[in-house]
């Protein structure tokens, strides 16, 4: 008699998972494109005190701006909170200019991502 084995897939860890969603969400606004992150968000997630489908639209709009002067990839480059996480770490997108386009800070905590959020006090904009 023969055994046949099956491979189960199996769920990521929460650890594992915010990996992947601040991976994805790094290379959505790299590639001015939302619908790479979309599939990595849970439809009761919240993120920058949005639903999924409103954050998503507003990374739309950003990077449909973007695009819209021209710039078809965005560069980053790390920063820091100046102001409500001051100190905390930032994500920074370039595109040519000396001044970030957007920035965005991941908020992680054991290994669970708890949210992402816009960051207007970057430091990359109080660079001379």
């Amino acid at each position: 008699m023969e055994v046949i084995k099956l491979k189960l897939k199996t769920e990521n860890t929460s650890g594992e998972q915010a990996i992947i969603i601040v991976k994805k969400f790094v290379e959505a606004c790299v590639f001015l494109d939302a619908s790479r992150i979309e599939p990595y968000i849970h439809d009761d997630q919240y993120f920058d005190d949005l639903d999924k489908y409103r954050f998503l639209a507003f990374l739309k709009s950003q990077f449909d701006s973007a695009r819209e002067s021209g710039i078809k990839r965005m560069i980053i480059k790390e920063g820091r909170c100046e102001m409500c996480v001051k100190g905390h770490r930032t994500s920074e997108f370039y595109s040519d200019g000396p001044t970030p386009r957007f920035a965005y800070v991941f908020e992680v905590n054991n290994g669970e991502i708890i949210n992402i959020f816009n960051c207007n006090a970057s430091s990359g904009w109080f660079k001379k």
